[in-house]
């Protein structure tokens, strides 16, 4: 996770709300909202602008960071790293400190919630009932200073000890006000009001704008008190007797009669001969929210957040140097196959031309060996690089390093000489070249050395990622054809001629128990596409056995061993993840008969035809008579992060 772009955003976001608030403060005076629930609305939705700010406010694109090719296996003749002391990001130290005080503020709020029930269960009730008990339980308490309305489904008011010494009108003003907490469900906003002081407990500004929404709240009530009673006078008696008790702290999740540090405002609030129509009141709400709405577009674009990093996975072994530019986002550089086996390697200097948005327009290379040159034109040509560099010329320095290859009793580096039965021969040709000598790769896991392929019959070839016309074409040049007997350079000579038609694809053989072989040509991009219409089903060798076809899910049940798949070390250098599609013929005893390639990268093909080359599963049987089953087996590889 990254704890420095989480913080620098948070930062940013209060700062947002800070600025926000701080500019619509002014709004109501500007256009004389003078309406307490005019007021109570305005602010509201002030807050809510500003919880929602992270979901509408624009991300400002980091520039991306060229990591280094990530290598999963160590390189050898190279000294262990030294250990380095771990060490916690400033920003993840932040937030610990910010949930601290959150957790406090929350369990601040459990306790209040506490004393409320505590407190309920001491109180009796006000007797003799009066009419406002239909609307809510009205009972007395020793421990409350004010009136305090609170719960939702079964409202209850606490009424302070002293207040059947109050005059009648006196009480009837503050059992009008709780009733009418009660009526417009005030304890959830006051609830949820609560929760947001909570989790912004370190920012001022939030507090003051929660503290005027409880004000604009309960003149919002005052006013319809005066309403219902005609009585202002006797609202004002019961404040100021009110005010009189002696104080105690606020209760936090219930909403008070009064709050000492609110009376002057709301005493003026009452005094003052307040009117607004409705029109008025609407039209001078709707220009603050006119106005609210420029000042959140204003704050927005001033402190914009930043948006994640996006990751570029260049090929292993290429680096690329900006020469201190900012890119916004590009392509990864993939390190050529053919220079790559051939080991070529240096530095590519290319220079591009931008233009007015920062797009690569025109680009051409200065330096570099040949082979690395179109590799390194056709990803720049695809930069767009941050608008400080518009219209200017960038000059990027590109460095292939052909990455040193793991020992090969780790991988399939060459692949495994000779072949495995039910795999691979000969690896992935044409791909990145091994050194690791035939007894070597032979021994891996104690594998038998495969039979020679000389008197096998080819049974045919699967072609993927090419059209029809270049498949013909492609088979037409091939030395071997289907059906002829193979000699063990046939598998040289093909290969050879494949890749004089095209260098980029992969050719790799299967094998089946009966010897039978296939052989597969993959073009670049044809690994994530299943083909199923080119691979004919698997011989039947014996016709009095039934075959059946099932499902691979309903199959992977019936699985007694499983041999797991090793990861081959190339594809996890190259970050290659996926899955490998087979078409698997079991056989009555449970065997893996024959197995064809459907799909899949062809760095993880030969990993998954040796493993599941050795499953074992139950037989089947039908109508008591044990049967072939054809099936297909997904092979998933994925890299742990």
């Amino acid at each position: 996770m990254n704890w420095r772009l989480l913080w620098d955003n948070f930062v940013t976001y209060n700062l947002q709300i800070g600025l926000l608030i701080g500019l619509a403060a002014f709004i109501p005076t500007l256009i004389r909202l003078r309406m307490p629930r005019a007021r109570l609305a305005f602010w509201q939705i002030l807050l809510a602008a500003c919880l929602l700010l992270p979901f509408f406010a624009p991300r400002r694109e980091e520039p991306v960071a060229s990591p280094a090719p990530v290598v999963d296996t160590p390189l050898p003749n190279l000294p262990a790293p030294p250990a380095t002391k771990r060490t916690i990001p400033t920003g993840q130290v932040a937030f610990l400190v910010l949930a601290a005080g959150i957790a406090a503020r929350l369990a601040w709020l459990s306790a209040g919630f506490w004393r409320l029930r505590r407190y309920r269960i001491l109180s009796r009730p006000l007797e003799p009932a009066l009419s406002w008990g239909v609307e809510a339980d009205l009972r007395l308490s020793g421990d409350v200073a004010s009136p305090v309305t609170f719960g939702f489904r079964k409202p209850v008011v606490l009424l302070p000890a002293h207040f059947p010494e109050l005059e009648p009108h006196m009480q009837d003003a503050v059992l009008c006000h709780e009733i009418l907490h009660v009526r417009r469900g005030d304890w959830l906003f006051t609830l949820s009001e609560e929760l947001v002081r909570g989790i912004f407990w370190y920012h001022p500004a939030v507090w003051w704008l929660l503290g005027e929404i409880g004000l604009a709240r309960e003149q919002a009530v005052d006013h319809e008190v005066i309403e219902l009673t005609k009585s202002r006078d006797g609202y004002l008696d019961a404040l100021l007797a009110i005010a009189g008790a002696n104080p105690q702290l606020d209760l936090a999740p219930a909403p008070l009669f009064l709050r000492k540090r609110h009376l002057k405002q709301r005493v003026v609030s009452i005094l003052k001969e307040v009117g607004m129509s409705k029109t008025r009141r609407i039209s001078a709400l709707a220009a603050g929210l006119t106005f609210l709405a420029a000042a959140c577009w204003f704050v927005t674009a001033t402190l914009p957040l930043s948006a994640s990093p996006q990751a570029v996975a260049d090929g292993p072994g290429v680096t690329v140097d900006l020469g201190g530019a900012a890119v916004l986002h590009r392509p990864g550089v993939m390190y050529p196959a053919t220079a790559l086996r051939d080991h070529v390697q240096g530095v590519v200097t290319v220079e591009a031309t931008l233009d007015s948005a920062g797009n690569v327009a025109d680009a051409h290379v200065i330096s570099g060996p040949q082979e690395l040159r179109r590799a390194a034109l056709q990803s720049v040509l695809q930069w767009h690089f941050a608008n400080d560099n518009a219209t200017l010329t960038r000059r990027v320095n590109i460095a292939f390093s052909a990455p040193q290859e793991p020992a090969p009793q780790s991988g399939v580096i060459a692949g495994v000489v000779g072949g495995v039965p039910g795999g691979v021969a000969g690896g992935i040709v044409g791909g990145v070249p091994g050194t690791a000598p035939a007894p070597a790769m032979a021994a891996r896991k104690g594998a038998a050395a495969p039979p020679s392929i000389a008197g096998k019959t080819l049974t045919g070839y699967t072609v993927m990622g090419l059209t029809d016309q270049a498949r013909s074409d492609l088979l037409a040049r091939l030395p071997v054809h289907q059906g002829d007997t193979l000699a063990e350079d046939s598998f040289d000579s093909i290969n050879k001629a494949v890749h004089d038609y095209d260098e980029h694809l992969t050719v790799a053989r299967t094998f089946s128990r009966e010897g039978d072989i296939r052989i597969m040509i993959m073009a670049p991009g044809a690994s994530t596409v299943a083909r199923e219409s080119v691979l004919p089903p698997p011989p039947n060798s014996d016709p009095n056995i039934r075959r059946i076809t099932i499902g691979g899910n309903v199959q992977q049940t019936k699985l007694i061993s499983q041999a797991r798949p090793a990861y081959p070390p190339l594809a996890k250098q190259a970050r290659i993840q996926g899955v490998v599609q087979l078409q698997a013929l079991i056989g009555i005893d449970g065997a893996v008969k024959n197995l064809q390639v459907i799909g899949g990268h062809p760095l993880l093909v030969e990993a998954a035809l040796e493993a599941v080359q050795q499953w074992v599963y139950q037989p089947t049987l039908l109508n008591g008579q044990p049967v072939e089953v054809l099936t297909q087996i997904d092979v998933n590889f994925t890299l742990s992060q």
